[in-house]
C-alpha cells in the first residue's frame, strides 16, 4: 500500500549489527507487528469491501516467500522497509492503474468502489495503528511502567528556570495547565511549548510555587535547564565497581569503598534521600571529613543478593582541596540573576561588573573564582560590593551595594558548559569569568615558569595524562592522553552561543587532578603565540573542591502499575491521545523552528532507540512500540503523496469536484511524493551515521 514510515527502514542489518539476538529479535518482532497490523487494517476492510486483493505482503523487494490462499498471495520480502498491501487498481508504484478505464469496469477493483469506501480501506491502516499503540500502552501499564518521578534534581546555572528561581528537589506538577505524571512530561511540554510556559509544582519542604518561564533553543530543542533527580542508591547495574570512584579524587581514599547496591541514607548525620542533597552536604562541609552512613545489601554465599536484607556501615571519606595553576583570570560582567535573589532585591544587575568585595579588589587581591565561597562565608553579614555600570548618558559608573548572603555553600552549582556562568549561590547571580590573565600568583609554578604574563589571553587547554604508556581511567575515558579545550573556537552547535567562561575550565581541571596543563596563549602583545606545561600545580590549603568523586547513582524512578484492566486501558487512552498531540506539536516546533531537525530519528536511531529500551524489561518496549505505531498512524496520514494521506487528498478531491483527478495530477503528485520521501530518507541517515554517529562505526 505504502513505503509506511522511514524511521522503520534498514531494521534488520542495523539491529544485527548491534549485537544481542534476543533482543535484536524482540526489536525486529515488535517492529514487524506495527507494520503488520497496519497491513492488516488495510487487508481487512478492503476485504470487507468486496475488493480483490492481489497481493499482501510484509518488507517489501524481491518476494523470498509467498503462499497463495484462494485469491491472494501472502508474502514475505526481502527488504523490511515496510509493507503493502496490492489491490486491483490501487498501486502505489503504477498510480496509471487508479485511472485504467479498463480496470475500473471491474466490480471488485479498488478504483470501482465508492469513496467512502476507499477512503475506509486507504483510514483502516491509520486507524490500526492508534489501536495498536492503545494496546501496547494498556498492556504496558497493566504490568507496571516504570517512571521518572518529576523531581527536579539539577538547575543549569544561568538557564530560564534557574533565572526563574526553580531549586533542586523542587516536585513540577503542570505546565501550562496540563497535568505533570513524570519527568518526561516535563521534557515534553518545554520541547513542544511556543512561547511562555507556566509552571505550577512545590518546593522540597512541600510549599507550592507557580512561575512563568521563557524557555530557550538549545542545541536541538526549546529547554528551560532542568535535569531529573537522582537518587541515594548506587545503581547495580554498574559493570565495574572500581568505576564508581573517579581516579584522582577524595573518594579513592575512602577508609572503604562503595559498591553497587549500596545506598547513602545520612551525609555525617544529616539524612539525605537524592544526590542533590549529598551535593549540598558535600558542598557546605568541603574542608571536612564526611562520614557515609550506608546501607548496603547482604549477600550469601554464591554471591546472591539476600531480598529486603542489609547491614549498616560508615564510610569515611578525606577532603580534597582545590588544584590551584597560579595564575587569576580577570573577572568579567554578570550574566545571569535569579529573580527575587538577595543579587536582585540589593539592586544588582546583568551586565554589571563587580570589582570589588568588600576592601577587597576582585583579580587582584581575591581569586574571582573564589567569590561563592566568599559570599557563603559571610553568610548572615552584609557584604558591600563595588560595581561599574554602564549608563547611557555618564558612562561608566561606579554603584555601591549592599548584601547579606544566605549559607548557601560556594561551588554547591557549577558551570554546565564552556558559556555558563559561574554560579554565587548564595547571592543568586551568574557571573563571567574570562580567559584573560590578570594575576599571578608570587612562587607559583606559573611564576617560576617565567612565559605567563598578565594580560595574556588564553587560546586553549591541554589536560595530558603524566605517563601515556599507563593511562589510568578518569573523567575523560579510558585510553585518552590528551584532551584540548579550545576557548577561540567553541562549536556553536554543540554549546549555547557566548563567550567562553574560564570557570568552567577550572571545573574540569578539578576533576582530572593527576593531569599536567598545558596552557596555549595567544598573546597580542608579542605578536605571536606559545605553549607551556604546568606540572607541578599546587594544593590549595583554605580552599576544597565540593565533590567527592562517587559516581553511578540511580535515577529517581516509580513503578506505574494499572490495579484493573479498566484502569489499564484508561491510562493507555491518555497515553494515546498525549502521544498523537506531542507528535503533531512535534511537527509543527519543526515548522516553526523551535526544535531542530537534528532532533530527528532515522532508521539506525529508531533501532538504536529500540535496541536499547529492550535492555530496560518488556514494558519499555511495549512503550516504545506504542510510540512507534501512533507516530506511524499521524506520518502516515500526512498529505504526502503516496503515503495514506496524500490518497485521502485526493479522494477528498474526488467527493467535492464529483469527478477523479487527471491521469497527469496523479502521476506528477506521485512523482512529487516519491522525491520528497526519498530525499527525507537519505537525509535522516545521514544525521544517524554523521551527527548522531549510529550504525556501522558510529
Amino acid at each position: 500500500m505504502e513505503l509506511i514510515v522511514l524511521d522503520l527502514n534498514v531494521i534488520t542489518l542495523a539491529a544485527l549489527s548491534l549485537g544481542g539476538i534476543g533482543k535484536t529479535l524482540s526489536v525486529v518482532l515488535g517492529l514487524g507487528m506495527v507494520i503488520f497490523f497496519h497491513e492488516l487494517g488495510h487487508f481487512a476492510v478492503a476485504k470487507w469491501c468486496d475488493v480483490h486483493v492481489e497481493r499482501f505482503s510484509i518488507g517489501i523487494g524481491p518476494i523470498i516467500w509467498s503462499r497463495q490462499k484462494g485469491e491472494t498471495e501472502y508474502a514475505l520480502s526481502a527488504l523490511p522497509f515496510g509493507g503493502y498491501v496490492k489491490m486491483l487498481g490501487q498501486d502505489d508504484m503504477d498510480p496509471n492503474q487508479m485511472t485504467s478505464d479498463e480496470i475500473a469496469e471491474n466490480e471488485r477493483s479498488y478504483s470501482a468502489k465508492k469513496v467512502w469506501q476507499r477512503m475506509a480501506i486507504i483510514s483502516a491502516g491509520v486507524i490500526m495503528n492508534v489501536i495498536t499503540g492503545f494496546l501496547f500502552f494498556a498492556i504496558a501499564y497493566r504490568y507496571g511502567v516504570v517512571e521518572l518521578v518529576p523531581m527536579v534534581g539539577n538547575v543549569h546555572a544561568g538557564s530560564p528556570a534557574w533565572e526563574a528561581g526553580i531549586n533542586d528537589g523542587d516536585t513540577i506538577r503542570s505546565i501550562n495547565g496540563d497535568s505533570i505524571q513524570n519527568f518526561t512530561d516535563i521534557n515534553q511540554a518545554v520541547v513542544l511549548s511556543s512561547g511562555s510556559v507556566a509552571i505550577e509544582g512545590d518546593r522540597a519542604d512541600g510549599t507550592p510555587f507557580s512561575t512563568v518561564i521563557m524557555p530557550e533553543l538549545g542545541k536541538t530543542v526549546r529547554m528551560i535547564g532542568v535535569g531529573p533527580a537522582n537518587s541515594a542508591l548506587l545503581s547495580t547495574q554498574i559493570p565495574d565497581p572500581e568505576s564508581i570512584v573517579i581516579h584522582g579524587l577524595a573518594a579513592e581514599q575512602a577508609s572503604r569503598p562503595f559498591l553497587p547496591g549500596d545506598r547513602v541514607v545520612s551525609v555525617n548525620g544529616q539524612p539525605v534521600g537524592h544526590l542533590h542533597e549529598m551535593a549540598y552536604l558535600t558542598a557546605k562541609f568541603a574542608s571536612e571529613e564526611l562520614t557515609y552512613s550506608v546501607q548496603r545489601p547482604l549477600t550469601s554465599g554464591d554471591g546472591k543478593v539476600l531480598p529486603d536484607q542489609h547491614e549498616s556501615i560508615e564510610i569515611v571519606v578525606p577532603p580534597k582541596p582545590m588544584k590551584s595553576l597560579g595564575i587569576w583570570m580577570a573577572i568579567g560582567p554578570v550574566t545571569s540573576i535569579v529573580k527575587g535573589s538577595v543579587a536582585e532585591t540589593a539592586g544588582l544587575r546583568v551586565d554589571d561588573l563587580i570589582t570589588k568585595v568588600d576592601d577587597l579588589t576582585v583579580s587582584k587581591d581575591i581569586d574571582p573564582l573564589r567569590l561563592p565561597n566568599y559570599f557563603a562565608e559571610h553568610a548572615g553579614t552584609p557584604v558591600v560590593i563595588t560595581v561599574t555600570r554602564q549608563t547611557e548618558d555618564k558612562g561608566d559608573v561606579e554603584t555601591q551595594l549592599t548584601m547579606t548572603p544566605t549559607d548557601a555553600p560556594g561551588w554547591s552549582e557549577r558551570p554546565m558548559s564552556i558559556t555558563a556562568p559561574l554560579p554565587i549561590s548564595a547571592i543568586g547571580a551568574g557571573i563571567h569569568v574570562q580567559r584573560r590573565i590578570a594575576h599571578i600568583v608570587e612562587g607559583s609554578e606559573a611564576a617560576l615558569d617565567g612565559k605567563l604574563k598578565v594580560d595574556q589571553k588564553i587560546s586553549s587547554i591541554e589536560l595530558q595524562h603524566a605517563d601515556p604508556q599507563n593511562i589510568v581511567k578518569d573523567i575523560l575515558g579510558d585510553n585518552v592522553a590528551a584532551e584540548k579545550i579550545d576557548l577561540e573556537n567553541l562549536d556553536v552547535d554543540e554549546q549555547a552561543p557566548g563567550e567562553p567562561n574560564w570557570a568552567y575550565v577550572f571545573s574540569i581541571i578539578q576533576q582530572v587532578p593527576d593531569r599536567h596543563v598545558r596552557i596555549h596563549v595567544s598573546s597580542a602583545a608579542d605578536g605571536g603565540g606559545f605553549a607551556t606545561v604546568l606540572k607541578e600545580t599546587k594544593a590549595e590549603q583554605d580552599w576544597f573542591m565540593p565533590l567527592r568523586g562517587i559516581n553511578g547513582w540511580e535515577r529517581e524512578t516509580r513503578v506505574r502499575m494499572a490495579e484493573s484492566w479498566s484502569e489499564a486501558a484508561s491510562l493507555g487512552l491518555r497515553h494515546t491521545k498525549n502521544s498523537g498531540i506531542n507528535i503533531y506539536m512535534t511537527l509543527r516546533s519543526l515548522v516553526q523552528g523551535n526544535l531542530s531537525v537534528k532532533a530527528l530519528s532515522g532508521p539506525l536511531g529508531i533501532v538504536s532507540i529500540g535496541y536499547m529500551v529492550a535492555d530496560h524489561g518488556t514494558t519499555k518496549l511495549l512503550m516504545f512500540l506504542g510510540f512507534l505505531s501512533i507516530n506511524l498512524a499521524v506520518l502516515n496520514f500526512l498529505p504526502i503523496p503516496i503515503l495514506d494521506g496524500g490518497h485521502m487528498v485526493f479522494l477528498i478531491w474526488e467527493a467535492v469536484a464529483r469527478r477523479k483527478p487527471s491521469p497527469k495530477v496523479i502521476n506528477l503528485a506521485h512523482g512529487v511524493g516519491l522525491v520528497f520521501i526519498i530525499s527525507l530518507f537519505v537525509f535522516v541517515m545521514y544525521l544517524d551515521i554523521f551527527v548522531n554517529r549510529l550504525g556501522f562505526g558510529g
